[in-house]
């Protein structure tokens, strides 16, 4: 006896390779280096900053740590696992409209009185005053990792969970 299957009844092939995201992926900055005690004078701020940060995507709260590679969503969010703040984006979410509707115009005209466009890559500065005098005793060699945690209602399938953290460049900075 002979089994047929119909056409939607047949098995969808898998893809073979890695299981699919069930959180966001992190970022993970290459090494930057910051010898603090070797500074002409000792600082009175210290700031890890985004700049160029994407917000047109989902709304998440960005967990930073500092040294901690493998930091991840169940990582605790206290100094000795690396964290030293967090920073939120409120993101726009999926675009509805036409074609362009929301990217976001590279150059503005002269005597253009309109506010900017609300789509502007963002700024975020993170202060780690305490945080870098610490863990910079010892170390003159950093890496950031960004957490991303979508905010709860946010439905994952309609997200890129591969690319949630986005931003043009990312430095830390001390203040005289």
């Amino acid at each position: 006896m002979s089994k047929r299957t119909s056409k939607s009844q047949k098995k969808k092939s898998v893809k073979k390779g890695a299981p699919p995201l069930s959180h966001p992926k992190s970022y993970v900055s290459k090494p930057l280096y910051l010898d603090i005690n070797k500074l002409e004078n000792e600082f009175s701020r210290a700031d890890i900053e985004f700049v160029g940060v994407d917000h047109s995507g989902p709304s998440y709260e960005g967990r930073v740590f500092l040294n901690n590679d493998g930091a991840d969503q169940d990582t605790p969010t206290t100094f000795d696992s690396g964290y030293v703040g967090s920073y939120y984006v409120f993101g726009h979410g999926s675009c509805f409209g036409d074609m362009g509707h929301c990217e976001s115009p590279r150059e503005w005209r002269l005597h253009d009185y309109r506010p900017s466009n609300p789509l502007q890559p963002a700024y975020i500065p993170l202060p780690i005053t305490e945080d870098l005098r610490k863990v910079g005793r010892n170390n003159d060699k950093f890496t950031i990792t960004i957490v991303p945690v979508l905010a709860k209602k946010t439905r994952k399938y309609e997200v890129d969970l591969e690319n949630v953290v986005k931003f043009r460049e990312i430095s830390i900075i001390t203040y005289d």
